[in-house]
């Protein structure tokens, strides 16, 4: 067996090497529900608040966010409470912006983890609220809740999210970073991550069951942590569920930071971290 490596620059094979972990974890968790919800708050015809949410392996994902003050924060959460309630495990949102921290804890949710340096100098807290209980409060503001991102609104709320975190020095640029292995023509395994901030994201991680045993995972995993590292990069982090590869990433020097649990249902995910 010849087993060649090549950096895959454009991402070409990216969504083969993402089917091929997709196909996997489905035959542990199934066809886990997923959803996206967008929640927009107007007053008088201005968009002063909204999120965008994804519902991914038992778990509500806050990917962008923006409000105006706390009574438009707390109004958003109620919504997402009521939606996601009997349909998912719990929210997450993460921030290492001592306000927003603080802003999320008074709507009801507690800190799981705290990744440290993510950036440099700053602590990330993972936030989590998994008993969705409505917080009363009195607005007159209109709501617009919708599965498909709303093609005005959506552009708001990306401009607020680019200003906040430029007012703030914030700095969200990513440089994706992906090897694949082949044997002969035959795509065999890959390996995707990114670089932000000061840490390197491993996201997906896939080898072929019928090449598994061979050290092709061990090799594409040097390969992305020795570019990281060329690039000035020492903080590494993943996620790994419970029949993933916990083990494999521990002999590697990652430790469990935290467990975010039923995530998928009957399964608990790890985030990791490795630090050279």
């Amino acid at each position: 067996m010849n087993i060649n490596y090549k950096r895959d620059d454009q991402l070409e094979y990216k969504p083969d090497v993402l089917k091929g972990l997709v196909a996997y974890n489905k035959t542990f968790a199934g066809d886990a529900p997923s959803m996206t919800v967008n929640v927009y708050v107007i007053d008088n015809d201005n968009l002063v608040g909204g999120c965008h949410t994804e519902l991914e392996w038992n778990w509500v994902y806050i990917e962008a966010l923006f409000y105006q003050n706390h009574e438009i924060l707390i109004t958003i959460m109620n919504e997402l409470y009521r939606l996601f309630k009997e349909k998912s495990e719990g929210i997450i949102f993460e921030s290492y912006i001592n306000n927003r921290i603080e802003d999320f804890k008074a709507a009801g949710f507690e800190v799981l983890g705290i990744l440290e340096d993510k950036p440099i100098g700053y602590e990330s807290h993972i936030l989590v609220n998994k008993k969705m209980t409505d917080i009363p409060v009195n607005h007159k503001y209109k709501l617009e809740i919708t599965n498909k991102k709303h093609e005005v609104y959506s552009k708001i709320v990306d401009e607020q999210v680019k200003a906040y975190n430029e007012v703030l020095k914030i700095d969200e640029a990513k440089i994706d970073i992906e090897y694949v292995a082949f044997n002969q023509e035959k795509l065999v395994g890959g390996v995707y991550g990114y670089l932000i901030q000061d840490y390197l994201y491993v996201s997906i991680l896939w080898v072929d069951e019928a090449y598994r045993g061979n050290d092709i995972a061990t090799k594409l995993m040097d390969l992305i942590e020795d570019e990281a590292k060329e690039k000035g990069y020492n903080h590494f982090y993943l996620g790994t569920c419970t029949f993933q590869a916990k083990g494999f990433y521990e002999k590697r020097g990652y430790k469990v930071k935290m467990i975010i649990s039923n995530c998928p249902k009957g399964y608990d995910d790890h985030t990791m971290v490795k630090k050279i």
